[in-house]
Formats: C-alpha cells, structure tokens, sequence
C-alpha cells in the first residue's frame, strides 16, 4: 500500500469512526421516529432502472444529515459504484471479503463517496461469479445486521434472483421492502411470484407489499392492477432523460441537475418523508 492509500484509508476510518455506534441510533430513533432503517428495492422489470432511482433516494436521504449506506446485493452485476462514479473494488475486496470472514472490520470494505453521509459496500465486478455461490444465509445476514447497526440508513438494492441467498438474505432482513415498477405487463407477475417464493419460505410478505413506479412514461397500463394485487402505491416518479443521463456520468440527477423536474423532486420528497418518519 502506498502513501496516497494509506492516506486515504486513515481518512475513510476516520469518517466512519464519526458514525452512529448502536446507543446512538437508538437514541436517534427515539428522537427522528426512525423505526425502519433497513429498506429493500426489488426491480420488477428490466426497465425499472431501480438502482438509478435508489442512488437518488439514497442521496436525498443523506443529504437530511442521515448516514446512509448503499449496500449493492446484485454480485453478478454490481452498478452502484459506477452510479456514483466510485472505483471499482479489486478482486476479493468490498463485499466478499466481509462475508468470507467475521473478523474484518467493516471500515476496511466500505467505500467512500463524493457525496456527504453516503457510504457504499459493493462486490467487485472482477469476482468470479462462482465464488458467491459459496455463501450461506447467515454470512450474509451477518454483513446486513453489522450495516444495521453501523448506519442510519441502509438501502440495499435486491437483485430479482429468489433462489440467490444475497437476495433471500436482503429480503429477511430489510424491514420494509418496495418493488420497482415500469408501466410493463410483466411487472405483476414478477411480483406475485417473487412473493409467492419468498412466502414459501417462511418469509413474511406483508412488509414487501409496496410498489414504486419508475420511469412513467404516461402509456395506457392499467394501475389498478397494484390494488387488485392488494399491494400499496407509494410513490410514481416520471421518466426524465436527464436521471439517465447524468447516471452515464456517474452523476446523482437529484443532487447535480441544475434544474430538477417538479414531479421528480415532489415524489422523492415525500418518499424521504414516508422513510424518515418526518
């Protein structure tokens, strides 16, 4: 490790030392009404762009004061990082690391962002694929309580693979959860039968029965689907071009527009508020 590394990993165990240890969440809960810090976004489409719009989330909720964590379960195709224009980890950095061993302090694979309060934990893109198929649940469930426990928030972004114990894991823990739909046939049936799984595991569904709209583009699909489905509309945010656009840059639309659309910014105001209790 060279002086720059070590510099900069003096100064990231530095941050992180600032923050909430477990008393001080707890108090912080009884003072802000946090009661549910652990949230999971589940995409149920490949056109739901669902990391971009949890980055966003993500961002405006550390931008209240918030230390918030992104954890990026999807380890075949990790993205977060390149959304927020971190470095990608080395092999056997980031995410496999703390689950391969019980002993690593979580301050050693937590990454920095440009973005004040915003940390990430994410696998490597250069991890064989193969390599995470070694995991059980309770490697995973240990990453995911330490976040807890760490953070004011984490936002874990799920990848809609039930059968994947980072997803099972992600899903057990988080303490309310929201599927990501695009105006798209195929969303409610994603949705049923990914809870259909995870009920058959013994999973309790009732705290993933909450859907995002994303990417509204106006077509004619028919909403009441979310009602007949008995599952809750949160939140619909329309399709912006510059959301897109700045993610290419490993930009935050949310934070780095100069003009940001008024139903965009309504609609994460007031999920911010839902998920802050404010």
């Amino acid at each position: 490790m060279d002086n720059r590394e070590r510099s900069e990993g003096l100064e990231l165990k530095s941050l992180l030392e600032k923050l909430s240890p477990r008393d001080k969440i707890y108090n912080e809960m009884e003072t802000n009404k946090i009661i549910d810090n652990v949230i999971g976004f589940i995409p149920a489409s490949d056109c739901a762009d669902s990391s971009i719009l949890l980055v966003n989330l993500a961002v405006a909720i550390a931008q209240k004061g918030f230390n918030t964590c992104i954890l990026d379960a999807k380890v075949f195709y990790p993205n977060i990082y390149k959304l927020l224009d971190c470095e990608a980890n080395a092999a056997g950095k980031g995410l496999i690391r703390i689950c391969r061993s019980d002993k690593v302090d979580i301050r050693d694979v937590i990454n920095e962002t440009k973005y004040k309060n915003l940390y990430l934990l994410s696998p490597s893109p250069s991890d064989p694929m193969e390599d995470y198929f070694d995991f059980q649940l309770d490697d995973v469930d240990r990453v995911i309580t330490t976040l807890k426990e760490t953070f004011d928030f984490v936002l874990i972004d799920i990848p809609n693979n039930p059968p994947l114990e980072f997803c099972i894991s992600s899903v057990k823990n988080c303490n309310v959860g929201f599927f990501i739909w695009s105006e798209r046939i195929d969303c409610p049936q994603n949705t049923s039968r990914f809870l259909e799984f995870v009920g058959s595991l013994g999973i309790g569904v009732s705290k993933l029965m909450n859907v995002i709209l994303n990417n509204l583009y106006g077509v004619k699909f028919d909403k009441t689907i979310i009602e007949d489905m008995k599952l809750k509309l949160i939140a619909e945010f329309p399709f912006v071009s510059g959301a897109i656009d700045l993610s290419l840059e490993g930009r935050v639309y949310i934070a780095d527009s100069l003009i940001i659309n008024k139903k965009y910014k309504e609609s994460m105001n007031s999920l911010v508020n839902i998920l802050t209790k404010k």
